[in-house]
């Protein structure tokens, strides 16, 4: 029961002065309540200073998260690069065969062989599990990059 007690109010204190640093742009402001917490309890110090340093990690990180979801040109695969999709078509099964420099004009290679047919098989369903990793739409994500966690 105690233990509650002190990280909650470490939780508060440590909100109340992120706000006031951003506010004023004072600094000091998170060390000198380290200070003060410090000479009377030990204990409420150190809570104080973890919940600083646990939301200052949980802004750098959504910051980060968030940045890398704003990123245009996110690339979807790592088997089958866009261009080649638009230029064949999303049925056409993926070709093995050597590289030439001369592109030849022939139809799509056709797997040869069962064992052909079913690393063709397993090569595509990767690649359309590599694809899903696009967040889902829900209403209310359980989790934003943009919205901080506290409770």
């Amino acid at each position: 029961m105690a233990d509650s007690y002190i990280e909650r109010v470490a939780g508060e204190l440590a909100d109340l002065a992120l706000a006031d640093e951003k506010v004023t742009q004072d600094e000091k402001i998170v060390p000198e309540i380290g200070e003060i917490l410090g000479s009377s309890s030990q204990t409420l110090q150190e809570a104080f200073l973890t919940a600083i340093r646990v939301r200052r990690a949980e802004t750098r990180a959504r910051k980060l998260l968030a940045e890398r979801a704003a990123k245009p040109g996110r690339q979807q695969s790592r088997l089958i690069n866009d261009t080649d999709t638009a230029e064949t078509g999303a049925d056409t099964p993926i070709a093995m065969g050597s590289s030439t420099s001369a592109p030849k004009e022939e139809k799509p290679a056709q797997p040869e062989s069962k064992e052909d047919a079913a690393f063709a098989d397993v090569l595509n369903t990767l690649d359309e599990f590599l694809q899903a990793d696009e967040p889902e739409t829900d209403a209310n994500p359980a989790v934003s990059p943009n919205r901080p966690s506290r409770g």
